[in-house]
């Protein structure tokens, strides 16, 4: 015997097709299959089935979605970044004068009167104050002396051969190194900084009151001083 559309309905339902699917193919109405599978525990058990499905597709397609849209987001912020870094030219030597003053007013120990102090953790940001600290303030190299202040998991040696090498201040002027937990991880999560925060240290009175006024200089001529 032939079957009716509502055997074919049910029989389709058991398969695990959706209603959209029944419903292309046998033109009843979704109301009419709500009707015939009410109270079916099949056709619950295909819904929670189906629905689950939907929602792995829809969050595969979300999470590949934002991948795109990440990966074209990077792609945009690497060409800003290209496009900016040719507006920077070779630095001139009174371009280095402006940057290693601008840097140590920022970064550098102001309240001394018998040091210049200058710490970071940025290997680069250290090679271009070397440069300052010797092509503008004629700073000869067995004046400098290095600092590593250190955190857990930092092996004192390996941190002073690599700011030895980054800096070209030789290993045999860097004071002992000097150890602190870290305060962003206290032990909870891996240290971001491997090697520590290096300190340049010059004894210098003069070169303390000529980077200061230096400073003075670079307010002055900017018209911000009150």
């Amino acid at each position: 015997m032939t079957m009716n559309r509502r055997e074919k309905a049910v029989k389709m339902r058991h398969k695990g097709e959706s209603y959209n699917e029944i419903v292309k193919k046998l033109g009843v109405s979704k109301g009419t299959l709500s009707y015939w599978f009410k109270g079916s525990k099949e056709s619950q058990r295909i819904k929670s089935k189906n629905i689950s499905q939907a929602k792995l597709v829809w969050a595969r397609n979300i999470s590949l979605f934002n991948k795109r849209r990440s990966g074209e987001a990077r792609a945009n912020w690497m060409k800003l970044q290209v496009d900016a870094s040719k507006l920077v030219h070779w630095l001139s030597r009174n371009d280095l004068l402006l940057v290693g003053t601008s840097l140590y007013w920022a970064e550098g120990y102001k309240k001394g009167n018998w040091s210049v102090v200058f710490s970071n953790s940025d290997p680069q940001m250290h090679q271009l104050m070397i440069r300052f600290f010797r092509e503008i303030c004629g700073v000869p190299v067995n004046k400098l002396r290095g600092q590593v202040q250190i955190y857990q998991n930092i092996k004192p040696r390996e941190a002073v051969r690599y700011w030895s090498r980054v800096t070209s201040i030789p290993a045999k002027q860097f004071i002992k190194c000097n150890k602190s937990i870290s305060i962003s991880s206290k032990k909870r999560r891996g240290n971001t900084l491997p090697y520590g925060t290096l300190r340049v240290r010059i004894n210098d009175v003069r070169l303390v009151n000529k980077i200061k006024g230096l400073i003075k200089g670079l307010i002055k001529s900017t018209g911000i001083g009150v």
